[in-house]
């Protein structure tokens, strides 16, 4: 992908450690989320793709975040029970089934990206002109390098963490 040297390990393991404290930062959101709306950050991430790719089918979510078909059944059951997630038999393949967001499940996303906005806003306006640059530039190598990575690498996470689906 790039032609720079390999990075230090010890630059990695740095880098390791405060993408680590960085998405801690976001806890309080999470914990909030769950407190108040009773929803899991698993919930979250499957509405969010819902939002994303109206009409997604339970395999496609299941693919999305590594988990299992019965897993995903389990995760869009519960947001169905709770009114955010509404299914719609596919009008072309009977055997598919669409997912979508209700409106209820839309505020819900909408009033967790308006929360995570004014957070993370409140952290960068902080920052100085210089550091927010480089942040930007670091973010998006970052994204770059990730992209990458997925399309040479699709099963990492399997590989990362192996047999968990098995459990």
């Amino acid at each position: 992908m790039s032609t720079s040297p390999p990075a230090s390990e010890h630059a990695v393991d740095t880098a390791i450690r405060y993408f680590g404290k960085a998405v801690n930062m976001f806890d309080p959101l999470r914990f909030r989320a769950w407190a108040e709306m009773g929803l899991t950050t698993a919930q979250l991430r499957v509405l969010f793709l819902v939002r994303e790719s109206p009409g997604v089918t339970a395999g496609e979510l299941a693919h999305k975040i590594g988990v299992t078909p019965p897993t995903i059944s389990g995760i869009v059951d519960r947001l169905v029970k709770m009114d955010l997630v509404r299914r719609e038999d596919d009008e072309s393949d009977r055997r598919l089934v669409r997912n979508l967001l209700t409106e209820q499940g839309n505020a819900t996303c909408n009033r967790m990206e308006q929360g995570t906005e004014v957070f993370t806003r409140r952290i960068l306006i902080e920052m100085d002109h210089t550091d927010l640059e480089a942040f930007i530039a670091g973010l998006k190598a970052f994204v770059n390098a990730s992209e990458y990575v997925s399309r040479v690498e699709p099963d990492l996470a399997a590989v990362a963490m192996p047999g968990l689906n098995h459990a």
